[in-house]
């Protein structure tokens, strides 16, 4: 595990990720990512997913370095933190999962050529300082305005730079509106701040994301709303076609 953690990715795959948040992930962050990037990019469908993909390792190089962080020294310092493993880690390995990260990252920075890219430097510089933030707070309650913009890093960093300029701040919109908003939820819930025993339901889940729809309706007749327009319907559809797969199992198991 020790080794493996050295690999991006690696470290949040064991630590962060069980089964349901798998799918999760899948359906509407790396699906969905790379569906806008597919329809709405600017450099043709196999070069817009491979700079979705190494937008996307340069993001989780980083993201990863504060799951570690916050692992190895914010979790000790908060009420009930979870350590993930770890204390029984020497810091030899810590730092070189860091090391490792920042070499991927700074050669990921040189295949997409963004060296000299203020845009680039800007929104990772962003994330990393929500991040710090993030683990230097103790209050619950104050690290809830953190996560918001964390949610919002991790689904826009490997679309931002692939997308068509025109469509980014409709994503943007619609990636707060929906997919964060959602995951603010469940980390109030984690975090004991949430008084919703229903959210759990997929009444709920489906209503949740059905409604982006809305969104689409009212932003449609605007060409650069088409992304965004598109990106609700994707999200309509997963939840209605979730339910009618869990309708069908509930129905076969009885």
């Amino acid at each position: 595990m020790k080794f493996l953690s050295t690999i991006p990715f690696l470290y949040f795959y064991t630590t962060r990720l069980s089964k349901g948040a798998i799918a999760f992930h899948l359906f509407f962050e790396w699906l969905a990512a790379l569906l806008v990037v597919g329809v709405w990019g600017k450099s043709g469908l196999i070069i817009d997913i491979y700079r979705a993909l190494v937008c996307y390792l340069s993001f989780i190089s980083l993201y990863e370095i504060g799951y570690i962080s916050n692992d190895v020294f914010s979790a000790r310092r908060e009420l009930g933190g979870r350590r993930r493993g770890t204390e029984v880690v020497r810091k030899f390995w810590i730092w070189l999962w860091i090391f490792s990260r920042l070499t991927v990252f700074f050669l990921c920075v040189d295949v997409l050529e963004q060296w000299g890219s203020g845009a680039w430097w800007t929104f990772f510089i962003a994330m990393v300082v929500t991040f710090f933030l993030h683990n230097i707070l103790i209050d619950a309650e104050l690290k809830v305005a953190t996560f918001i913009w964390l949610a919002w890093f991790r689904f826009m960093a490997p679309i931002i730079f692939v997308v068509e300029p025109s469509q980014r701040m409709g994503v943007a919109f619609v990636a707060a509106m929906t997919y964060v908003s959602f995951r603010q939820l469940g980390y109030l819930d984690s975090k004991g701040l949430l008084a919703m025993p229903g959210r759990r339901r997929m009444s709920f889940r489906g209503l949740y994301f059905i409604m982006s729809l809305m969104g689409a309706l009212a932003t449609w007749p605007y060409p650069e709303a088409s992304a965004s327009v598109m990106l609700s319907v994707y999200f309509g559809a997963v939840v209605s076609f979730s339910a009618i797969f869990l309708d069908l199992r509930k129905s076969q198991a009885q």
